[in-house]
This record gives C-alpha cells, sequence and structure tokens, in this order.
C-alpha cells in the first residue's frame, strides 16, 4: 500500500473516503476507501452510485475503489463512449446478482464519472500467489480448503451465466474468511456476445500460464469450461510452486515432477485441451472431499489449516492507522456532506479560486462543451486489487470457430442519468466552467 499522493489522487469518490492506493497499472489505479455515512444523498445519486445498503458494523468496513480508464470501456469499433459507459452500468447491475462469500460483493460504481470506478468488498490478506511463493505447495488440507472455495466461487459466478476468464493465483485472496476470487467484475467486462463485443474473435484475454487453448485461441466463444481449466491449472501451481505450462498452454502433458501422488487423479482429468473432457464443478468438488477423506481431514479441520498457514505466514499485509478507525476523517466527512445539502455530488464540493481559475479559461475557449470527448490519459494506469507481475493480455492466433452459444452479463437496462435543470439566465461560458469545474475537482487532492 502507498500513502495518497495529494496532487493527482481524490480525497472521495462517490460516497467512498479514499485512505490509501493498492496499486495501479494499465487498466486506471486502485484505493483502500471506505463508505461515508452520508444523509440525504437523495435518489439520484442512490441509483447513480448503483449503492448497497450501508452496513453498520463494529469494525471499519473496507472498499476496494478501482478507477478504470474510459478508453478500456469500448473498443476500436465505432461504438460512442457513452455507449461503452452504458454496458458498463448493465455489468455493474449484473455484478450485484453474484452472491457469494467466495467472490467480492460489489458496495457501488458510477459509470458516468469522468474516470469510471467501482467499489467493492476489501480482502485483507495476501494472494495465493504470494503465499505459495513463500511458503511452498500447499499440504492436503489447506490444499483441499483452497479447491473447495474456488468451486464455490465460480458456482455462483456461473449460476449469474457470467464467466470469470482471469482465474489465476495473483487473483484469489486469502483472507480472515477462506479464498476470494477477485477481480471478477473486471473480467466481465471483456465478455459480449453483442455487435458491440469488446473481446473479438480471435483473440485471446487472459494470463497464457493460466488459460486452457479455446481461450488463447478465441476468448469470445469460450464457455464454462475454460473456467474449470484455469482452476485446474491453479491448483497445479499450488501443488507445485509452478504453472502447468510456463508460457502458455500445449497441446501436450504437463509435466508432473515433483507432485505430490495424491494431487495428480484430479489434476489429471481437468488440464486436457479438449473442453468437453473436463469434469464438472460438482465432481472436482466431489473428489477434493474423497481427497480429505483419505487423510482424515474434515472441510472444517482443512479450511483451519489453510488458515492457519496463512496467518503464520506473516504476509498479512498491515492497514494504515487511518483505516483501522470506523470514523471517517472529520473535514473529508463534513465536505463531502455539505456539496450533497448543497445539491452536488459527495465528490464534487467547490472552492471559490478554482472556481474562479476555471470560470476565466472558458472565457478565452467557447468553444461547446464535449461531453463525449476522451478525458486526459490518466498517467497513474489500474491494478487488480493485489498486483501479479504475470498478468497482461495475450493475443491469440486467428482461428475459425464454429458458433457457440455464449453466455453473456447483459440483464437489466442501465438507470436513467439525472437531469439536470439548466436556468434561462445562467450564462452559458459559467454553465460550461461550472461542469468542467465540477468533473476536474472531483477527481483532484482538493477537497
Amino acid at each position: 500500500m502507498y500513502e495518497l499522493n495529494d496532487e493527482k489522487d481524490p480525497v472521495v469518490l462517490g460516497p467512498f473516503e479514499l485512505l490509501a492506493v493498492l496499486g495501479q497499472g494499465g487498466m486506471g489505479r486502485t484505493y483502500l476507501g471506505r463508505r461515508l455515512p452520508l444523509q440525504n444523498l437523495g435518489p439520484e445519486l442512490e441509483t447513480g452510485y448503483h449503492l448497497t445498503e450501508f452496513r453498520e458494523s463494529a469494525h471499519p468496513t473496507l472498499a476496494a475503489v478501482k478507477v478504470i480508464k474510459p478508453s478500456k470501456l469500448r473498443d476500436s469499433s465505432e461504438h460512442s463512449e457513452a455507449e461503452a459507459r452504458a454496458r458498463f452500468a448493465q455489468e455493474i447491475e449484473t455484478m450485484r446478482t453474484v452472491a457469494s462469500a467466495r467472490v467480492p460483493g460489489l458496495l457501488g460504481a458510477d459509470a458516468e464519472a469522468e474516470q469510471p470506478w467501482l467499489a467493492m468488498d476489501y480482502v485483507h490478506g495476501p494472494t495465493l500467489h504470494k503465499l505459495v511463493h513463500a511458503c511452498g505447495p500447499l499440504p492436503v488440507g489447506p490444499y483441499g480448503a483452497l479447491g473447495l472455495a474456488l468451486v464455490d466461487a465460480l458456482r455462483a459466478i456461473h449460476a449469474a451465466k457470467l464467466l470469470h476468464r482471469d482465474l489465476k493465483p495473483g487473483n484469489i485472496a486469502l483472507g480472515p474468511d477462506g479464498p476470494v476470487v477477485l477481480d471478477f467484475g473486471l473480467a466481465v467486462l471483456t465478455e459480449r456476445d453483442s455487435d458491440a463485443a469488446l473481446t473479438k474473435t480471435g483473440v485471446g484475454f487472459g494470463t497464457p500460464s493460466y488459460m486452457s487453448l479455446e481461450q488463447a485461441t478465441d476468448a469470445k466463444h469460450v464457455e464454462e469450461p475454460a473456467d474449470i481449466y484455469s482452476l485446474g491449472a491453479v491448483l497445479f501451481f499450488a501443488a507445485a510452486k509452478r504453472p502447468p505450462y510456463p508460457f502458455a498452454p500445449l497441446l501436450t502433458a504437463p509435466k508432473w515432477d515433483g507432485m505430490y501422488a495424491p494431487y495428480l487423479p484430479l489434476l489429471g482429468r481437468i488440464l486436457v485441451q479438449v473442453a468437453a473432457q473436463r469434469p464438472s464443478l460438482d465432481e472436482i468438488e466431489s473428489d477434493l472431499r474423497q481427497l480429505l477423506a483419505g487423510h482424515g481431514l474434515t472441510e472444517e479441520a482443512a479450511a483451519d489449516q489453510l488458515r492457519v498457514l496463512v496467518t503464520e505466514s506473516g504476509l498479512i499485509p498491515e492497514l494504515p492507522a487511518n483505516a483501522l478507525s470506523d470514523l471517517a476523517d472529520p473535514e473529508v466527512q463534513q465536505a463531502a456532506q455539505q456539496a450533497v445539502d448543497q445539491g452536488a455530488a459527495p465528490d464534487s464540493p467547490w472552492a471559490p479560486d478554482l472556481f474562479d481559475e476555471f470560470l476565466e479559461a472558458e472565457a478565452q475557449n467557447l468553444e461547446p462543451l464535449d461531453v463525449a470527448a476522451e478525458p486526459a490519459p490518466n498517467p497513474a494506469g489500474y491494478v487488480p486489487t493485489v498486483v501479479d507481475p504475470g498478468a497482461h493480455h495475450v493475443p491469440g492466433p486467428a482461428a475459425p470457430v464454429p458458433a457457440q452459444p455464449t453466455v453473456t452479463s447483459y440483464r437489466l437496462a442501465p438507470p436513467e442519468p439525472p437531469a439536470t435543470p439548466e436556468a434561462a439566465v445562467t450564462p452559458p461560458v459559467a454553465l460550461r466552467a461550472a461542469e468542467r469545474l465540477r468533473k476536474a475537482y472531483a477527481h483532484s487532492g482538493r477537497l
């Protein structure tokens, strides 16, 4: 974690106070945040932010708040940014339907922000990638507990007619309540079967060492067996401290050198390149339970062993002091609440000096405000919830793929944006200045 940069990091995104930077990368920036208990948000903001019910807790409820570059929401087609944001809003609604302790809950989002963002439950613990590299291959108890948790996560995701498509050790956090699959929501953004598909036929998406051959060839048309293959690749890593293939999937079997023999039968069934031959999640769950039973372990005992291993690893990150309090920064709370009370968004408190600067600039530039224009590039970038050096997108060779039914995350229409009444007596220059000021201030550190 890193301290906020006063020059480029906002203090508030929507109703979330930002506490620290979790990381950054090619898609944007990720923050540690906390929901502000704001009053009088109103139905427009409640709907626009896709907020879940505020949860009172004896301990701070923390969030991973991910800011996404608008350019990452659209493809190279002629579809507009407005259409891309509308599809993002649909994805947000669908992500809320996935209810599982093994998937972070969606806490809020804003597809209309200059830098679109979404907030999910923060999982306080190391990734599987870090744990295995630090502690070595997992013994049977933790191994079985990990596998059963991943089965539960994929079952919930697939039940919502969605795919993950980037399951890997760096996307699995080992929190206080066990393994949690991260970045499911961002993988969803690439899954389309409409004319506006963000993922093109003949293009691979994911992490090569953990994806199936069909996904490397054509990520758009993969189905649930692709996620099952990735599950097997993750379990291979947990057992061998390396992926089944170092660079990309191959038609030949992986090398089983040094693998604990009882793990081989299940892994051998999953890590095949013919999707139809892979076992179902129910079959994998049954095999994992038999593995534990054969070693005299219950599921509860196995989960306890994994929890102890994580606790004793010394890899649990230390939270910043301001994240340990259940109270927001009083100045941040007051400024955000004042903005709401005055009819603005909580991340848009205005200051007279900054307003004057923008107004003066607008007086020199009378072109109409282009609300769909590409904002200035964000130098920060984006990273998954926890940094994973092996994560990158890889183009696969274009290959003819027979038409197959694909899953889609489309379900609900995006909410109508709140209307902004304009007084007839307000000078156009002032209106344009106010709009640019609101967007700029929301993403500055000058709260």
